[in-house]
């Protein structure tokens, strides 16, 4: 009799867990049933708070001997390339200009393209995961309708414009506008990456960027009203005369940011936290007002993030 009942909690656990596991894969991919997917790739958040956005990528490569392999490498998500991306080149190489064509190979069928540019830089990256091999930016996640499945660490690239079945009504997603209508002021061309409405009161409101690449949602100082900023001013020569050199933030009560529908949604409550720091190099010549970052600590929040380049859509699955 014991073992009968053993036997009957075993399977009732693993009707469960398959329950569990079905609708883990359901709460995204039922958005996108009706699409055959180019290929899948592994997700991994090494770092701190929240971590880094790696994705791990089958990709071909021509080895020293000759033999053509297919190794899963890992690339940083970094939006604010506005190219395909980059790659580490080797110590040998002298000369990083240009573009070099890059293939990952999902199947014998289906494969995507990229051209990467050579660089030496983000070898720092290395000590998170030995396979780091670059990074990947908007100019190839604009290429395709992207959904990533926070829940079961995993990306996927469906053809751009294929069908996403959604409904305004549906209570499980949060549909927000794909927005990227920044420029360079000093040439008046596009500054090509994805941003987010968001007001913060009492800051002033404006951008801010999806950014794959920080663990942590950050508030830019410039952003800040007058007295939270000399609070932080403060507290910043009070840490420096102790010898201290943590990095300085503050928590929100409000984290708006625009819906589809014209409404605002509060996403402070899920992760009121954000760190103080200097405006990017790369936002100080923007014709748009940038108030931070969104970066992975608000997105794993959510089960999946679908980014459809076709309609405008960020589609934000709870």
């Amino acid at each position: 009799m014991n073992n009968r009942r053993s036997f009957a909690t075993i399977v009732a656990l693993a009707l469960c867990l398959a329950s569990g596991w079905v609708n883990a894969q359901s709460s995204l991919t039922r958005y996108l049933q009706h699409v055959q997917p180019l290929g899948s790739a592994h997700l991994t958040f090494p770092g701190p708070a929240g971590g880094y956005t790696l994705a791990h990528m089958p990709t071909k490569r021509v080895m020293e001997w000759g033999d053509t392999v297919i190794q899963e490498r890992a690339f940083l998500i970094n939006l604010n390339l506005s190219g395909d991306g980059l790659f580490l080149s080797p110590d040998t190489v002298l000369n990083v200009t240009g573009n070099t064509p890059f293939e990952f190979v999902f199947s014998k069928t289906r494969t995507i393209h990229a051209a990467l540019t050579p660089t030496h830089t983000h070898e720092e990256y290395l000590n998170f995961d030995t396979t780091f091999d670059g990074v990947i930016g908007y100019g190839l996640f604009k290429q395709y309708i992207t959904a990533f499945d926070f829940t079961n660490k995993s990306v996927t690239f469906y053809p751009l414009f294929s069908q996403v079945d959604v409904s305004d009504t549906d209570a499980r997603i949060m549909q927000l506008p794909l927005i990227d209508d920044a420029k360079l002021t000093y040439c008046h061309c596009d500054y090509p990456t994805i941003w987010l409405d968001a007001q913060a009161p009492p800051f002033k409101p404006g951008h801010v960027q999806l950014a794959f690449q920080e663990p942590l949602s950050q508030i830019f100082v410039g952003a800040l009203d007058k007295k939270t900023s000399d609070i932080i001013d403060r507290q910043f020569v009070k840490d420096s005369l102790a010898g201290l050199k943590r990095p300085l933030g503050l928590s929100l009560a409000e984290f708006k940011v625009r819906t589809l529908s014209g409404i605002s949604e509060n996403l402070a409550g899920r992760s009121p936290h954000r760190s103080v720091n200097d405006l990017p190099k790369e936002y100080h010549d923007l014709s748009v007002p940038i108030l931070g970052t969104f970066a992975t600590d608000i997105m794993r929040t959510y089960s999946g993030l679908i980014i459809d380049p076709s309609r405008q859509k960020l589609i934000f699955v709870k």
